[in-house]
């Protein structure tokens, strides 16, 4: 089975894979010809990063960004896409039925960026310290402590 957000776009022949990400390009207002040698997770993990709204405002009203999760054929590529997205995002297909293709990448989409962690905060002495410290610099700064 192919991994369809692993493979490089262009490693895969699926046509109705092929048009959907044309149709995601459309959306997020780049060219396809960008992301042919990178893969799909790529192109999300972009579209987080760069803050791309995922719109129907460029979409065609027949794509497959506007279909039905439930009515995607079994077997196709978009399904795979959307099966994969939803593994990866921790969550049950199920619960996307009745919802477009554009939603479901909408709220998947995260998950092929993934936060990294915030830092660490130091330990209380450390930061009393740090306080002290910036303190008696600024004391010396300005000449009040002599």
């Amino acid at each position: 089975m192919i991994k369809y957000t692993e493979t490089p776009i262009c490693e895969i022949d699926d046509a109705d894979f092929r048009a959907l990400v044309c149709e995601l390009c459309g959306c997020f207002q780049v060219d396809s010809d960008e992301f042919a040698n990178r893969t799909l997770t790529f192109l999300l993990m972009a579209s987080v990063k760069q803050g791309w709204a995922m719109t129907r405002q460029h979409l065609a009203t027949n794509g497959f960004l506007t279909t039905k999760v439930n009515k995607l054929p079994h077997g196709s590529g978009v399904r795979g896409v959307c099966l994969e997205l939803v593994a990866r995002s921790k969550g049950q297909m199920e619960a996307f039925d009745g919802k477009t293709v554009l939603s479901l990448m909408k709220q998947c989409r995260k998950s092929c960026a993934p936060q990294l962690p915030g830092q660490k905060k130091g330990a209380r002495r450390e930061s009393s310290r740090l306080f002290a410290q910036g303190i008696r610099e600024r004391r010396r700064e300005n000449d009040s402590f002599h």
